[in-house]
């Protein structure tokens, strides 16, 4: 078990199993296209990313509603103090990326969780553009130091709070148990291996003074403070609440001393110092690549993949700088990641992990060629499908960017189910009620009806080879929906629901006869159907 490169082509099979793992878009065009390039080349094209357009959420009259540094001027007339409309935009724009974009801008989301502040909009929008621009210029490391002055960590762990004279720990214990190189076995009161009590202690001095004021959280005055990089608002460095002091960390870093500054660029310099001693670890590299393992491969790590994927590709991850992007490419093209390592192929990785429920949502509506009208036409439209669509999303275990608790999401954190804690007795009743049945009936807002027409997308789509046959349509509709083609028993299984009493030659004569006359009302039953019954499936249900 290792990180040999995978060098043929991928086929369909493949491709299917890469895109459902690194997009939340997924279309059989966009398959087949993949299917003829190696690993390296689509992970190339799933790493060409562009930005979102319009560059930042609207109100529902089509206004601008947060000021940037590049565009500090906005034209909100409605005046809009308290909205989720950041969280909608984003949503809407991660539904339609091609690349792997915005799966990569939730892993960060994970590495270093904050939840959203309703009551300033603006600084949740700051903080996902972080990650957003660290997603493209991929250093974990970069994003370590920004992130801790970052406004909504600043508040959201109490670092603002955090002085010389009264220090608070929040931050310093959360960054090193859950954001980078967490807890070992417990030796003893106070040690866990892989820091000890008395670390905490010395990084809570290490980032005294980081910290806000009152231009911090204000919409427009924020950004008289911006990260020279990202242009981005950050908090301010209070050089009478810094403890100037000599830091000196326990065994597990060397006994290294960091050296207390006094000025404002000192001080920084002394964050980034402490963050390199974290880093330099390199059981902070594999806790990295054991949470980038779970996120796009399985959750179990044997001994075996232990040695043979984590410990290589952490060595790859910190010999770059920390660059996620050259450690995940590393493993999206291995021969692992497509589970050809012995005779029986796909028998471990293809399909073992259970969809997120925005997974779920975002690839059913990508599959089934959902139409959604452009953001800027209809943000009205767009804010109340994708408001839905976040609710039964936290319903179903995941409420978007704003995590269970500071260790983040039951689904991708809590040990050893992960992605097993998405399918409980109640989360099941929302996967199987309200997702398929939603759009299939229809949802209308601001006069747009989110509705899929499955006659229509199975005649004019073009991935239906001889739609009149219900052997065949009901063969292609598995591999569009599962990848493969089930075993007989299962796929007649399929095809009854689909049919329900009716002979393949009634199918035959109902299909001719819509496309005869464009009346769908006989062919629309059985279809909405089948497609229910595969969505439903425990084969939709995991990827």
């Amino acid at each position: 078990m290792n990180l040999t490169k995978k060098t043929s082509v991928l086929g369909y099979s493949n491709a299917y199993h890469l895109l459902r793992r690194t997009t939340y878009n997924i279309t059989k065009a966009r398959i087949i296209s993949l299917s003829t390039m190696t690993p390296d080349d689509a992970i190339t094209a799933l790493f060409s990313f562009s930005a979102p357009n319009p560059p930042s959420p609207l109100n529902n009259n089509g206004e601008t509603i947060i000021p940037t540094f590049d565009v500090p001027t906005i034209t909100d007339t409605l005046n809009t103090t308290n909205s989720y409309n950041d969280k909608y935009w984003w949503m809407y724009h991660a539904m339609r990326d091609q690349s792997i974009q915005y799966r990569l801008i939730y892993l960060l989301h994970l590495f270093f969780v904050t939840d959203d502040n309703t009551s300033l909009f603006w600084s949740n929008f700051d903080y996902k553009e972080l990650l957003r621009f660290q997603a493209s210029s991929g250093s974990i490391k970069d994003l370590a130091i920004k992130i801790t002055s970052d406004p909504r960590m600043l508040s959201y762990l109490n670092n603002n709070l955090n002085k010389k004279n009264s220090p608070n720990q929040n931050y310093a214990r959360e960054f090193l148990e859950l954001f980078t190189i967490l807890k070992g076995p417990q030796i003893d009161t106070g040690n866990y291996t892989n820091y000890t009590e008395l670390d905490v202690q010395q990084a809570a001095r290490v980032l005294t003074g980081f910290t806000t004021n009152s231009n911090t959280y204000d919409k427009t005055n924020r950004l008289q403070v911006v990260d020279a990089t990202t242009h981005l608002p950050k908090g301010i460095i209070s050089t009478t609440n810094h403890d100037t002091g000599n830091k000196t960390f326990s065994s597990a870093f060397g006994n290294n001393t960091i050296v207390g500054a006094s000025t404002e660029a000192a001080i920084q310099a002394e964050l980034e110092s402490y963050i390199t001693m974290v880093f330099n670890q390199d059981e902070t590299a594999k806790a990295y690549c054991r949470r980038i393992y779970r996120y796009f491969v399985g959750r179990e790590i044997t001994t075996a993949i232990e040695q043979g994927i984590i410990v290589p590709l952490s060595s790859i991850l910190k010999n770059n700088n920390y660059n996620i992007q050259i450690a995940i490419r590393a493993l999206l093209t291995s021969t692992h990641f497509y589970d050809e390592e012995d005779g029986i192929v796909g028998d471990n990785i293809i399909g073992a992990l259970v969809r997120s429920p925005m997974e779920m949502f975002f690839h059913m509506f990508s599959l089934l060629n959902l139409q959604v009208p452009q953001y800027s036409a209809n943000p009205t439209a767009c804010h109340s499908f994708f408001s839905t669509v976040y609710n039964y999303c936290t319903n179903a275990g995941l409420p978007i960017f704003r995590p269970q608790s500071v260790n983040g999401y039951a689904g991708y954190s809590s040990s050893p189910n992960y992605d097993k804690n998405f399918i409980t007795t109640s989360t099941l009743r929302i996967r199987y009620n309200y997702s398929i049945d939603l759009i299939i009936n229809g949802l209308t807002y601001n006069g747009f009806q989110f509705k899929l027409n499955n006659p229509d997308f199975v005649k004019n789509s073009g991935y239906f080879s001889n739609p009149s046959n219900a052997d065949t349509l009901v063969s292609e509709f598995c591999q569009l929906l599962h990848i493969e083609i089930p075993p007989p028993d299962r796929l007649l299984y399929f095809k009854n629901v689909f049919l329900n009493g009716l002979s393949v030659i009634n199918w035959q004569n109902e299909w001719n006869n819509y496309i005869n006359t464009g009346t769908a009302t006989n062919v629309k039953i059985p279809l909405d159907r089948l497609v229910k019954a595969l969505i439903k499936s425990p084969e939709f249900q995991i990827f």
